[in-house]
């Protein structure tokens, strides 16, 4: 018995070891980027988890500007100098198309026929005249979100007071109830009440998804995360696509991509998976907005100078029009909205801070990658290479004090790296999304509008912080939600966007 445990130990040792070797182990070869030291089966995935930014940051001093890590299974390069991320978005070996295949398959359980066409032509209706008429839609689904919040208790009941009384809620649950209510209007449409399929019932199962999304993307099974899989059920309770599409107030893109994915004979199913993905993506508008406003709650002296910029421009705008009557609204257009410097700032600050990204490309053929300062590294054939913003976002040597919010630290500024200028200060979105400026102009409507209209306050003793564990979250989630109080001003003019 003994000798039948010592062999079966024994091979147990082996196996490890041959697995080790077949799937994990990885030497370096002439002319690669150095290899970062790891843990035997993990590699570096838990330096990683623990803390990404400083892990990076100090593999950059011990390294240089570019090294390899294994994470888990998958053996990834990082480039760190800023200065080279035009090469690394420029260079045609290094494909998006394998990412988006694996977090469409491996998160949302579906493929897209033709993808490189298909996310070309939809990129286009978020954009020019498409741009413009999705932003009228989601200003009037934001302003009777407002409504509703301005005259119901936090459990939907008609206020026996006033309008303009105080009243507490969680600020996560203020934002959900206004700005992602008004996201999900503009992209879906609205159906009838008795859907499941509405904005607060996706907006809870969503968040609870969401946690197990880095988990998911490696390859980890949905089944292994009950919680995973109970909220995707639910989020899989869609109207179907023929029911979407006789609906006259969904976005561009979900009719376009909704009738593309019918002609190349996908099924409902997959038409469900890509309307996850779409809502994943405006998911992290909401978590930026969120920021956003919890950082100006912090940040009194930063609120007082958005209030003000905004005050100046909306009465530059009637004193423009000549003077309006009572009842009459403002119109602000995109030109308009886009140039407020402060409130630009605000944004740019809060995606500098709050950003989790990685950039992430398959490398598609073996690759002699060119550093901007003429270093040459070769790159292999079915392995990963990197972008991480939140490690350059936090690199003292391109920001003073990195670690603290700076509300005009984008007024009128230009950040330096080995004394010279960085083209690419803030990389919060992907070098491919075709949204940016599009989401961009959603949190900021929704930040004009709210601190045009309501008082807002945390309460005493209330604070979060960014949840590390999440890195790799396009924007990262707070450790906790705090509670807020807010109320409607009194005498002020309704804005609307034309």
């Amino acid at each position: 018995m003994l000798a039948l445990s010592f062999y079966l130990a024994l091979l147990v040792v082996f196996l490890t070891i041959a697995c080790y070797y077949k799937f994990l182990y990885r030497k370096r070869r002439d002319g690669e980027p150095p290899v970062v030291p790891g843990s035997f089966l993990f590699g570096n995935a838990g330096d990683f988890n623990k803390q990404a930014v400083q892990f990076l940051l100090d593999s950059r001093e011990k390294y240089g500007n570019i090294f390899t890590l294994r994470l888990l299974t998958q053996h990834m390069t990082i480039v760190m100098d800023p200065h080279s991320f035009e090469n690394f978005s420029h260079e045609r070996n290094f494909d998006f198309d394998v990412i988006q295949k694996q977090v469409n398959h491996n998160v949302f359980s579906f493929e897209l026929a033709d993808a490189k066409r298909m996310l070309k032509e939809a990129g286009k209706t978020v954009k020019g005249k498409f741009l413009h008429r999705s932003m009228k839609l989601y200003s009037s689904h934001l302003q009777d979100a407002y409504n509703q919040i301005s005259h119901t208790d936090v459990n939907g009941n008609v206020l026996n007071g006033k309008p303009t009384d105080w009243k507490q809620i969680e600020l996560r649950e203020m934002i959900c109830k206004t700005l992602f209510t008004a996201l999900f209007y503009t992209i879906f449409g609205k159906g009838n009440e008795h859907d499941v399929f509405k904005p607060l019932t996706v907006f809870k199962n969503f968040n609870q998804f969401h946690k197990y999304f880095n988990f998911l993307w490696l390859g980890f099974p949905v089944k292994m995360f009950p919680k995973a899989l109970e909220a995707l059920k639910v989020l899989c309770q869609q109207p179907t696509s023929d029911e979407y599409l006789r609906r006259e107030d969904i976005s561009d893109y979900i009719r376009f991509s909704t009738e593309f994915m019918l002609d190349h004979d996908q099924t409902e199913q997959d038409i469900i998976g890509h309307n996850l993905v779409y809502l994943h993506v405006n998911y992290n508008t909401f978590r930026m907005t969120c920021w956003a406003v919890y950082y100006l709650l912090e940040n009194r002296l930063g609120l007082k100078a958005l209030t003000e910029e905004i005050r100046n421009a909306i009465r530059k705008k009637i004193d423009d029009m000549g003077g309006i009557e009572e009842g009459e609204s403002v119109p602000f257009n995109l030109e308009e909205v886009s140039s407020l410097p402060i409130l630009d700032s605000v944004v740019k600050e809060t995606l500098r801070i709050s950003s989790g990204v990685f950039m992430v490309r398959g490398i598609s053929e073996d690759t002699e990658f060119e550093m901007e300062d003429g270093s040459k590294y070769n790159l292999r054939k079915g392995e990963k290479v990197a972008v991480y913003p939140p490690a350059l976002h936090r690199d003292p040597e391109i920001f003073e004090s990195p670690n603290e919010y700076k509300y005009d630290r984008f007024v009128d500024a230009k950040f330096y790296k080995y004394g010279k200028e960085v083209k690419h200060p803030l990389l919060a979105f992907g070098s491919l999304c075709p949204g940016k400026r599009y989401a961009l102009t959603q949190a900021k409507w929704y930040l004009i509008t709210l601190v045009h209209m309501f008082d807002m306050e945390l309460l005493p003793g209330e604070a979060t912080k960014e949840d590390t564990r999440y890195y790799g979250h396009e924007i990262l989630p707070p450790t906790n939600d705090v509670q807020i109080q807010y109320r409607l001003k009194e005498n002020f003019h309704q804005l609307t966007f034309v």
